[in-house]
């Protein structure tokens, strides 16, 4: 008998959030500590930078799967995911924060390089420039150039100043849009039901936010 062939769209998706609670367990070994104007603490932005990049690669990958039931945008419509999701989903309310997060993304993913002149014994910052390069549209509309933040989450633009702060932040940005998409339509997302190994037991991966929290 000739059994019935069956489909399935890959998408990787959830299987990043296992190693996300690897880097977050590993991450904690080090206590947060008070950030000072030039830099964050060597363990604190190597893991919260990793963190962040595998929580967007989440998010990239169902929103993906979005495309895949919706198609591509129309002509100068969509061009980010924030924008492809409002697209299709007008009902999302998360434009700016979801942009912010793609900016610093950017920042991490392409290491954008920032000259930055200090006093090493106080570790006092007396300038911060940008190493030119071709911006886009989102960067300059979003980034303080003062703050060297976005200018809603505040989240750090120069890549060795993120620390687990901003990996918090990213979280609750990249969950609730998750979240936003699977009561859309749990064909799009089903992450509500995601359990993670971490410190020897079973947890919902959303719980790994508490963690974070906890420990800064």
């Amino acid at each position: 008998m000739k059994l019935p062939a069956e489909t399935i769209v890959s998408i990787l998706g959830a299987s990043y959030f296992q190693p996300i609670a690897d880097l977050v367990d590993r991450s904690l070994k080090w206590p947060a500590t008070k950030r000072n104007a030039v830099k964050a603490l060597h363990y604190d932005n190597s893991y919260s930078v990793s963190i962040i990049l595998l929580l967007v690669a989440a998010l990239e990958s169902y929103a993906t799967r979005l495309r895949y039931f919706h198609g591509a945008p129309p002509k100068g419509k969509g061009g980010t995911v924030a924008k492809y999701i409002k697209h299709v989903l007008p009902g999302f309310r998360m434009v700016k924060a979801l942009t912010e997060v793609f900016v610093l993304r950017d920042a991490i993913f392409h290491n954008h390089l920032w000259e930055v002149d200090f006093t090493w014994r106080s570790m006092t910052l007396k300038s911060a420039t940008l190493v030119p390069y071709k911006e886009d549209a989102k960067f300059s509309a979003v980034v303080n150039s003062a703050t060297r933040r976005t200018k809603n989450l505040r989240l750090h633009v120069v890549p060795t100043r993120v620390d687990r702060r901003d990996a918090l932040k990213v979280f609750d940005v990249i969950w609730k849009t998750l979240l936003f998409l699977e009561r859309k339509n749990r064909n799009y997302c089903y992450v509500s039901d995601q359990n993670v190994a971490f410190r020897g037991r079973m947890q919902s991966f959303v719980g790994l936010r508490e963690v974070l929290a906890n420990a800064l």
